[in-house]
């Protein structure tokens, strides 16, 4: 079987454009010749690699090619970086595209410095695909990013995984609003007509707290804020009550703008996951991630005992 690093481009151009047409531009080649090096590369594997929709997507094995046409591209990168070196790190055409993935609450709170990081000591221009982290193995899987946090504890086929530590969220509200909703604490009595704050819909999150916290299913007024910083902010705002990140909300909980409405806490193990390739960059990404999560994140099962003793997390 030969690929063809030609074939392995042309795949990847398509995925990410949508539409052969969109490819040939970003190529600058014909749609006849975009269709060409795909059937060639489907007859060369012996299998199909793309579905013809609109906008096209991967078939299973088409995803084993395009996580090897990213890494093919990261490794050029880097030789062409260390063979002809960086006339100017601010030059585009001398960075390395890095695609990772990362949740909102990670990018809000501790990951970003990693990034800003990365942008001073390497060549490198990071783009960040942000989902939840119980979602961002998907991107790892495709092929679209070369390392993603994650909540999921099981290693993708091909991908190396490192524990980061968990992050620890906090029930909490503004004093105000406890003692117009929560007087007594909370129950399934009071928490079915207090105000709650949600991300999105598939919070889940939020939805155990409000599970283990009620015992009992209810139905409260919520308040979507599908923004990390914002969603936090809402929450200090009195807009409803939420389970917010520890590391984000302790300056308020240390000036008293908001408090516990619980004594308890919920902790999110998170992981980085990343393709097994020799890489100095993807390396470097690495240490710099374990070490800043070492730094901000807490070990799983520490502290009081959590609200739920294995809470699900889906908060992009």
């Amino acid at each position: 079987m030969e690929i063809s690093q030609e074939g392995l481009q042309t795949l990847a151009a398509v995925l990410r454009e949508g539409t052969f047409d969109a490819a040939a531009s970003a190529l600058h080649i014909t749609p006849s010749a975009v269709s060409q090096r795909i059937k060639g590369l489907e007859t060369s594997v012996g299998r199909v690699v793309l579905r013809r929709t609109k906008p096209a997507t991967a078939t299973p094995d088409g995803e084993v090619l395009v996580r090897l046409a990213k890494q093919w591209e990261l490794l050029l990168d880097e030789a062409r970086i260390e063979l002809l070196g960086s006339t100017t790190t601010d030059a585009d055409e001398s960075r390395i595209h890095l695609p990772i993935a990362a949740n909102a609450d990670s990018l809000a709170t501790w990951f970003l410095p990693v990034i800003a990081r990365m942008h001073r000591d390497h060549p490198v221009a990071i783009e960040v695909l942000r989902d939840d982290e119980s979602q961002n193995s998907r991107f790892l899987r495709s092929g679209e990013v070369l390392g993603a946090i994650t909540s999921d504890p099981l290693g993708i086929r091909g991908c190396t995984i490192r524990p980061l530590g968990s992050m620890r969220y906090l029930p909490v509200a503004t004093p105000d609003f406890v003692d117009r909703w929560l007087p007594d604490g909370p129950s399934a009595a009071t928490l079915s007509y207090a105000p709650m704050v949600l991300f999105d819909r598939n919070d889940y999150i939020q939805r155990n707290v409000l599970a283990a916290l009620a015992e009992q299913p209810v139905t409260p007024p919520i308040t979507y804020i599908p923004s990390s910083t914002e969603f936090y902010r809402a929450v200090e705002l009195g807009i409803g009550w939420g389970a917010v990140p520890e590391a984000q909300i302790a300056p308020a909980l240390d000036a008293g703008r908001v408090i516990p409405i619980v004594d308890h806490h919920v902790d999110v193990p998170l992981f980085w996951q990343y393709w097994k390739l020799s890489s100095p960059i993807l390396d470097a990404l690495t240490e710099l991630t374990v070490a800043a999560a070492a730094e901000h994140l807490v070990p799983p099962r520490t502290g009081p005992a959590p609200i739920s003793p294995d809470p699900i997390s889906h908060r992009p």
